[in-house]
Formats: C-alpha cells, sequence, structure tokens
C-alpha cells in the first residue's frame, strides 16, 4: 500500500505543474482607479525631463566698430595702389622682353653682342641693324667702321680671305695682293683707318661721298 501511494502521487504531479501553468496562462490584468494612481505617483516629478532651451552664444566681439572710416577708406586706397603698381612692373617687364630681341644680340656662349666687340663675333653679328642704328643717330664714324667690318665678312664667306681675330687690316691686305678687288679694298682700308683710327671728323656731306665706294665694293664682292 505504501508503494501504491508513492506511485500515485508521481502520476498526479504532472498534472499538478499543468494545472499551474494553465493558470499563469489565463491571468487576467488588474484595473487600477484612478485615486490608487494618484497615490502611486503622487511623489513622481517629470518637471525634470522637459529639454532645456539651447544657450545663445554672442558672436566674438570686433574692433571693426572703433575702426575709424578715414583709415578704412585709406586702406582701401593702399590695395587698389599696390595692385597698380604690380600691374604696372608686370607690364614693364614684358615690353622690355618684348623688346630685347630687337635691341640685343646674343652670341653662342652667352656674351651679348654691341659695338665694343663686334669684330669678336663677326659671324654672327646682323651687322646691318648696328649699320641701321649709327646712321639714325648720326654716328657716321662707327656706320664706316659697320661698313668696312661687312666687307672683311663678305670676303671671309667668300674665302678670299681668312678671317680671324688675332689679324690685322695688313693681314687681310697681302692676302687679297692678286685679288681683282685690291685696290677697291685697299681703298676702302685707308678711308676707315683714316676716319677711324686718325680721328679725322666726319660729317653727313663727308660721309656720302665714301658710302657709295664701300657699296660698290660689297656688291662686287
Amino acid at each position: 500500500m505504501k508503494y501504491l501511494a508513492i506511485l500515485g502521487l508521481f502520476c498526479c504531479f504532472p498534472l499538478f505543474l499543468a494545472s499551474q501553468t494553465t493558470g499563469k496562462g489565463d491571468a487576467q490584468p488588474r484595473n487600477t482607479s484612478t485615486a490608487q494612481w494618484s497615490k502611486a505617483t503622487g511623489d513622481l516629478d517629470y518637471s525634470r525631463d522637459v529639454p532645456e532651451a539651447p544657450v545663445q552664444r554672442r558672436p566674438a566681439p570686433t574692433n571693426r566698430g572703433n575702426w575709424n572710416p578715414n583709415f578704412e577708406g585709406l586702406g582701401t586706397f593702399l590695395q587698389i595702389l599696390a595692385v597698380l603698381i604690380a600691374l604696372a612692373v608686370v607690364g614693364y617687364g614684358a615690353y622690355q622682353m618684348l623688346r630685347s630681341p630687337q635691341n640685343r644680340t646674343i652670341a653662342r656662349d652667352g656674351v651679348e653682342i654691341t659695338v665694343h666687340n663686334l669684330e669678336q663675333y663677326l659671324h654672327e653679328t646682323d651687322l646691318d641693324r648696328f649699320l641701321a642704328t649709327a646712321l639714325a643717330e648720326g654716328n657716321y664714324p662707327l656706320a664706316i667702321r659697320l661698313y668696312y667690318l661687312q666687307t672683311i665678312k663678305a670676303l671671309s664667306q667668300k674665302n678670299a680671305i681668312v678671317w680671324a681675330r688675332d689679324k690685322t687690316n695688313r693681314d687681310y691686305l697681302r692676302e687679297l695682293r692678286n685679288h681683282r678687288l685690291a685696290p677697291s679694298f685697299r681703298d676702302a682700308t685707308l678711308a676707315y683707318e683714316r676716319i677711324w683710327y686718325g680721328n679725322q671728323s666726319l660729317g653727313k656731306d663727308g660721309f656720302s661721298r665714301l658710302e657709295p665706294g664701300f657699296k660698290q665694293l660689297l656688291a662686287a664682292i
């Protein structure tokens, strides 16, 4: 009988658990009255949950309000003046760059060719340009020198003489002593040396008498 009673308890235990579970699942919500809700929530304060208004930041103070309008106008004027000066400098530099090819001749070794070193760079020099400048300035002795250098250059290009920097006019006269143009070249050499090395004055009239002889010699070469 004892064992039968224990076995009966084990069989009835699952039914007891099922009844407990069913009871929980069928639980009904409790109705709370307004008085009970007010009593339960009477000590709660929801005012702190309201978000605070954003803080308005004031702009940083500037000194512009204290700036004298006269000084402000002066600053604007100086800025405009600086821009105009910069534009003038750039424009002048561009102008000089455009003019430089006409006023300057640079040799292959980087040296600027002038009237003082023409003989050293005879075959690299545009003698016609220097001659035109001398005539425009009325520098007739220099014009005679340039005509003579044109003669030396032309004779060298025709292989009538061998040009060298250290040669003298007498050397070229000896080389041309049997050439058909020897008399004309001798006359041109004497006229050139008399005016250039002899410091003989030469005006426009005297130059007009000598120029045709140099032009005829150059044309004959």
